[in-house]
């Protein structure tokens, strides 16, 4: 199997590759997404002065090796085959002949409303109740107060001032409200303990929530229907420096606890939701993954493993294994003291 040098062709100017694939780009580097998700507006952008793209609609970005993978849809050998030959090899190289099929019954996802977000949490507050759960599991006054970390005690008082302020449509379309049988529901339905994400801009995008006294086969995390999730604590980075230390945890619970301790964590939603475009948000820090003790922590390694192969070496936090997760390591070693 011939080797290549991922440098070499990486450095390739990212235009005279969007040039040669037929990308036709607008005075300011933007253009439809090739993958076939825009309507209206451009959201693929190309980065002249880091030789990178990214695609706010869909995530797909970073490096020309990817351009050519998430062009074509292959593997990154072939993609570095492609641009091994064309760039350093025969004049005769012909390109692939690609035929484009999309999928039409992709589920829609609705983007976050930061108006109703942000209300919500404006009006917001924590019981004793939730106050209390959250120190026995170690958390601290301060930390709790500045991750806006809030509860909702009457479900059905909260609902229904919703819908006295807001349509259920809207309501619908931010996931606070979930369609059945054509009637809208609530989308939560019990006691609550609510957690915000942020954006880069400090704007609130998400809301997850958790319950605390779950049934038999009932969820303890619920999110929001239809809604694209986020990176919780995303607005972390904007205090970061190039090549700091940023710690990827498998729950919010377990950023929580590391940021109490003065790292740099965030969080995705479970084993399985880490994104393609978190990677072109965390390229430039050293990451190190903290999954939990279990079968699906190894899995949630390995898929951030697998998602920065061609750009860096990520690093695996372990712990004993008595300890479930992260949290409950540094509840334990709090305890023994």
């Amino acid at each position: 199997m011939k080797k290549y040098d991922r440098d070499k062709l990486n450095s390739i100017p990212i235009l005279e590759i969007a040039d040669l694939l037929n990308i036709d780009l607008n005075t300011s580097k933007s253009c439809k997404c090739f993958k076939g998700h825009d309507n209206k507006s451009p959201s693929l952008k190309f980065y002249e002065n880091t030789n990178t793209y990214y695609c706010y609609g869909c995530g797909i970005g970073t490096k020309p090796i990817n351009l050519i993978m998430d062009y074509y849809e292959i593997s990154f050998l072939e993609a570095c085959e492609i641009l091994d030959n064309k760039f350093f090899g025969s004049n005769s190289y012909s390109l692939p002949n690609i035929i484009r099929v999309f999928n039409k019954k992709e589920k829609y996802t609705f983007s976050p409303d930061k108006e109703i977000y942000q209300s919500i949490l404006n009006k917001s507050k924590l019981s004793k109740q939730g106050l209390e759960y959250l120190e026995s599991r170690g958390y601290t006054i301060e930390i709790i107060r500045k991750y806006k970390i809030f509860d909702i005690e009457d479900i059905y008082t909260f609902f229904r001032e919703l819908k006295s302020q807001w349509s259920e449509e809207r309501l619908y379309k931010c996931g606070l409200l979930k369609l059945n049988d054509e009637k809208y529901l609530s989308s939560w339905w019990k006691y609550t303990i609510v957690f915000p994400y942020f954006d880069l801009d400090n704007n609130i995008i998400y809301l997850q929530g958790r319950y605390l006294n779950k049934s038999k086969d009932e969820l303890r995390w619920v999110n929001l229907p239809n809604v694209k999730s986020s990176l919780y604590n995303m607005n972390i980075l904007n205090s970061c420096q190039k090549g700091d230390d940023i710690y990827i945890c498998e729950g919010i619970t377990d950023a929580l606890s590391l940021n109490q301790i003065d790292k740099k964590a965030v969080a995705v939603m479970g084993a399985n939701n880490f994104k393609k475009e978190y990677i072109f948000l965390l390229m430039d820090y050293n990451i190190f993954v903290v999954p939990d003790n279990d079968s699906g922590g190894e899995k949630f390694f390995t898929n951030v493993k697998e998602a920065f192969f061609n750009y860096k070496t990520v690093t695996q936090i372990t712990f004993d294994k008595k300890y479930n997760d992260i949290s409950d390591y540094l509840q334990g070693l709090k305890n023994e003291k």
